[in-house]
């Protein structure tokens, strides 16, 4: 049975991320699937791991790097060290900031380039270390997934020689219908109620780090130019603000903002089903779990026309430039004033959840994997032995 090292160091211990999220996700459905065993290398302990998989892996503890690009170098040297070690047959890096060897093969995840396709997202140093990275893990890699086709599509566009080796393997939706489905976070004992200033109905949603890829102002521009017809109007903010994007678009205007963060599942499941929509304003996204989770818990979805949104939301979401603050302007008063709109986004939503499944998932990115392996198999030429040695 070949052994997958899952490669992870990037991201925080304990601290539930969308590539780790995602990662935990695909290990279980690999587990379950029975065809590989796991090795599991991150920052995470055993008894940070979600149950669905804490007993299930082997697990090698790192610390979380603090120069990336260093510790990517030193992965080429640690890696396949460990890969001798612990019999490895195949890496599998969470994202390219992995290991460039090690293994008999590797795959590597990309969940987005933000770097390439919103340059001015990111200082020059950052991007020329970054594409730095992309270049070593990814060139190195037998098999690259993209999370959608439009990253894909980035992809092949900035890296061509990775044409060939690309695959597109879509996730799913975290927080399901019948029950959470995601490792709980710890909720502060202020956060532990629901919002007590907004009622059901009277809110839009943003789920997300206010980085600028999600551009969250334009949001709170739209909001602020309907409170003069639309006083009632809030705006709930799931995740971190520290630069206050949101209260700085809204530029003074009375509309309530609600600030929430590292929330369990069950008090985010109610914050979509409460809200009058999700919005998702981004100039990029790589994939985008929050829209999905709105389609399936039932909350309509408003989002850009650019990026991977309207791939990943299919035909159940209005879309919008993300640019005009008016026209997210006005597919929010159409929301508002138009019953028939918000009961058709909803119906189309949940058609278009049910487009991604995590065992599928689990399925193709298994596919990948012995895809990958299989590639590094010499065929034995005609009249060699198996187990014969190569000529001196």
């Amino acid at each position: 049975m070949p052994r997958v090292l899952v490669n992870m160091p990037s991201q925080h211990g304990g601290r539930p991320s969308g590539v780790a999220l995602v990662a935990f996700r695909v290990i279980a459905g690999l587990l379950d699937r029975g065809q590989v065993t796991i090795v599991l290398r991150s920052p995470w302990t055993r008894d940070q791991l979600p149950e669905a998989i804490r007993e299930r892996v082997e697990v090698v503890t790192v610390p979380r790097p603090r120069v990336m690009v260093l510790d990517v170098l030193r992965q080429a040297f640690a890696v396949p060290a460990l890969c001798r070690a612990e019999a490895i047959d195949v890496v599998l890096n969470a994202d390219p900031y992995g290991a460039p060897f090690g293994g008999r093969a590797r795959v590597s995840v990309v969940h987005d380039l933000y770097f390439r396709t919103i340059p001015d997202s990111t200082g020059l140093r950052e991007a020329l270390t970054t594409n730095l990275i992309f270049r070593l893990v990814l060139g190195n890699s037998a098999r690259v997934i993209a999370v959608s086709d439009t990253t894909r599509t980035s992809l092949e566009r900035f890296y061509p020689a990775l044409r060939g080796r690309t695959r597109t393997v879509p996730s799913a939706a975290m927080l399901r219908a019948g029950g959470a489905t995601r490792p709980p976070e710890v909720a502060t004992p202020s956060e532990v109620a629901m919002p007590s200033e907004v009622a059901p109905g009277s809110y839009v949603l943003a789920v997300g780090n206010a980085t600028h890829n999600k551009n969250f102002a334009t949001l709170a521009r739209a909001v602020a130019a309907l409170a003069p017809t639309h006083p009632e109007l809030a705006i709930v903010h799931v995740g971190d603000d520290p630069d206050d994007t949101l209260a700085a678009g809204l530029a003074g205007a009375a509309v309530r903002l609600t600030r929430l963060s590292r929330i369990g599942d069950a008090r985010l499941a109610a914050l979509y089903r409460g809200a009058a929509c999700l919005c998702v304003p981004s100039f990029a996204e790589g994939f985008c779990l929050p829209v999905l989770e709105a389609q399936e818990l039932g909350c309509p979805v408003l989002c850009s026309d650019r990026s991977a949104t309207p791939e990943i939301a299919g035909a159940g979401a209005l879309t919008f430039d993300p640019a005009d603050a008016s026209a997210l302007a006005a597919g929010l008063r159409r929301l508002l004033h138009e019953p028939g709109l918000r009961a058709d986004l909803i119906a189309r939503g949940h058609a278009n959840a049910r487009r991604y499944d995590w065992a599928e998932t689990a399925r193709r990115y298994e596919a990948v994997l012995l895809e990958a392996l299989r590639e590094t198999v010499r065929p034995t030429p005609t009249g060699e032995a198996a187990d014969a040695h190569p000529a001196p």
